[in-house]
């Protein structure tokens, strides 16, 4: 068994990094000051994943790797649209 917790770390770890990096090369940031920023967006965010009681609930393996997949695919699928 897994907590809809671990499924929000890994989802939120897949999320911080598909994104932030290709923003902030908009926004034209160091590469230095770039890396402090996603590490800072990423301990803040897993943070406040750590305390939202629901995600404390179990969940079956199957269901927990189904719905991580899920959001890999549409997070890939939607960071080829945003940022072509």
């Amino acid at each position: 068994m897994k907590k809809w917790e671990n499924v929000a770390f890994g989802s939120s770890i897949f999320i911080v990094l598909t994104f932030l990096p290709p923003y902030l090369d908009i926004m034209g940031i160091s590469f230095w000051l770039k890396s402090v920023c996603i590490i800072a967006v990423l301990f803040g965010a897993l943070f406040i994943v750590s305390k939202i009681n629901f995600l404390q609930k179990q969940v079956t393996k199957k269901v927990g790797w189904l719905t991580m997949i899920s959001i890999f695919i549409f997070g890939t699928v939607l960071s080829e649209f945003i940022f072509r």
